[in-house]
This record gives C-alpha cells, sequence and structure tokens, in this order.
C-alpha cells in the first residue's frame, strides 16, 4: 500500500513538473513576443525603471525578447531542462527583485511583463512571485531527476561484469 501511493506522489510531482515547464514556457514565449512586437513601447517600459543608464535600456530592451522567446521554446522543448529551469528561475528572480526595488522607491513604472499598461504594483509582484515559485520547483525537480537518474545508471553500469573477456 505505500508503493503506491508513492507511486502516485511520483507521478503527481511528474505532472506538476511537466505543467510548470510547459506554462513557465508558455509564459516566456508570449512575454517576448508582445515584446517584440512593440520594441520602442518596451524600451520606454524599461527606461521607466530608472536603473539602467540609456545604453543599457537600449541593450536590455533589444535582447531580452529575444532572450525570452528562445528560453521559452528551450523550456517547451525540454532540452537541458536542469540548465534552462535553472536560468529561467533566476530570470525571473532577477525580475521580481527589481520590480520590487523600482516600487519601494516609490517610482511609478509600468511592469512591461504582459503588455505595457500594467503599472507594478502588490498584485503584479504577487503574480510574478507565483511564477517564480513555479520556476523554482522546476529547476529543483529536474536537477533532482537527473540525479536520480545519474544515479540508476551508476547502479547499471556497476552490476554489468566486466571481468569476462570478448573472444
Amino acid at each position: 500500500m505505500e508503493n503506491q501511493s508513492r507511486g502516485y506522489g511520483t507521478v503527481a510531482l511528474r505532472v506538476l513538473a511537466w505543467i510548470c515547464r510547459l506554462g513557465i514556457g508558455g509564459l516566456f514565449v508570449v512575454a517576448g513576443y508582445t515584446k517584440l512586437r512593440s520594441p520602442f513601447m518596451f524600451e520606454m517600459a524599461v527606461d521607466a525603471y530608472r536603473i539602467l543608464p540609456p545604453f543599457g535600456v537600449i541593450v536590455v530592451a533589444r535582447s531580452l525578447p529575444w532572450l525570452e522567446v528562445v528560453l521559452g521554446l528551450l523550456l517547451i522543448a525540454g532540452w537541458k531542462l536542469r540548465y534552462f529551469s535553472s536560468f529561467a528561475a533566476l530570470l525571473v528572480a532577477g525580475f521580481v527583485g527589481v520590480m520590487a526595488f523600482t516600487y519601494s522607491r516609490g517610482v511609478e513604472a509600468n511592469c512591461g511583463c504582459f503588455g505595457f499598461g500594467e503599472k507594478i504594483s502588490p498584485l503584479t509582484l504577487a503574480r510574478d512571485s507565483v511564477f517564480l515559485v513555479l520556476a523554482l520547483y522546476l529547476a529543483a525537480y529536474s536537477w533532482m531527476e537527473w540525479k536520480r537518474k545519474s544515479k540508476a545508471g551508476t547502479r547499471e553500469s556497476m552490476s554489468v561484469d566486466h571481468s569476462a573477456k570478448p573472444e
């Protein structure tokens, strides 16, 4: 009985990781595409945070949307998931940190996350914090799965009899 409930838990965790992977990947693709459709509006949104110098604003505004689209597609594909999910979690943590810093200074800036009319507020911070929790779960799960699979592979290779010589 204990084995069965343990199996259901494993399946539930795997399904949750799959949902996180597709959901976060899709969010990155949509967010990046939205920014690519209106690059000058996104540049103004980045500038409104009042953190970067003009050159930094241009670099971020021109590169971040492409990074988001590519990262989203890589997450959806599941390729090198432990690396790209970790990078996604760091990126979302950076977004939440910058938004919280901007909000705490009293700067009225647009979030720029999925469009250009949404001011940074406790609601946007809470929403993006939920995305951060999901991204952290996906990163932790993908590393644990990799570790579990590598341990299983090590056990299999150790059980193979290498003492027999080929004829």
